[in-house]
């Protein structure tokens, strides 16, 4: 199945099988929040710190399936994930809210 995204998310769904922070980083906007799970990071010192844990521990991919859009001009993805984390793989809804051509939030809390 094809699924059709803005550019910046089909950027950042190419990125994350990459290792490639500087260009994953370059995907959001100077002030971007990032909420996964139980923890929020904040700017774009903390969404590196994040991806740089992230791509040292494990290596996925992500293959959006559906999206979505939202009232407000949120756009929610969900794609499936494997790799090499325990569980894998899942199914997670990424909501993503756009700004300037950047992502300024990015919601994958389940």
């Amino acid at each position: 199945m094809t699924v059709t995204v803005p550019a910046v998310i089909d950027r950042y769904y190419r990125l994350i099988g990459e290792r490639d922070v500087d260009a994953f980083v370059a995907c959001f906007t100077d002030d971007a929040i990032v909420a996964e799970g139980d923890r929020t990071y904040d700017g774009l010192a903390a969404i590196r710190a994040w991806r740089e844990r992230t791509v040292a521990e494990y290596a996925y991919d992500a293959v959006p399936e559906t999206v979505e859009a939202e009232a407000g001009g949120n756009l929610v993805v969900t794609a499936l994930v494997s790799g090499t984390f325990p569980g894998s793989p899942v199914r997670q809804r990424h909501r993503f809210t756009l700004r300037d051509g950047l992502i300024g939030a990015l919601d994958i809390r389940q």
